[in-house]
């Protein structure tokens, strides 16, 4: 049940024109994604793996510090990764361009429904 309910959130959140993929994941990028994401660039997916691996060890490291969120480039895209606990993440990627001012308030958004549904007290 938990798992429909946060797909449900991020189906919501792609939605968003400037939300071109979503999901809830740890290391390895294993978790819940919708099946509609806009980004379609294979050799993308597999950086994106390799990057997040290295993301989700700087995640274990300074969560106790309060991390919240890492943001980075690849090229056209920009990768956010609001942490949801040690081990996982909301990772979002949107077009390196986009405006970061209302996808913050609503990737916030999400991340606080994911967190009550997995009953994961925020940090």
């Amino acid at each position: 049940m938990k798992k429909e309910e946060v797909l449900k959130i991020l189906e919501d959140l792609l939605r968003l024109d400037d939300v071109l993929a979503c999901m809830v994941a740890k290391k390895g990028l294993e978790g819940i994604s919708p099946p509609n994401m806009k980004v379609k660039n294979v050799e993308l997916w597999m950086l994106l793996k390799q990057t997040t691996d290295r993301v989700f060890d700087l995640i274990e490291k300074f969560y106790d510090h309060k991390l919240d969120r890492i943001y980075f480039e690849m090229g056209k895209y920009t990768v956010i990764v609001a942490t949801i606990s040690r081990t996982v993440g909301l990772i979002v990627v949107i077009p390196s361009l986009a405006n970061m001012g209302l996808l913050d308030v609503e990737i916030e958004n999400s991340k606080r429904k994911i967190l009550e549904i997995l009953n994961v007290p925020a940090a």
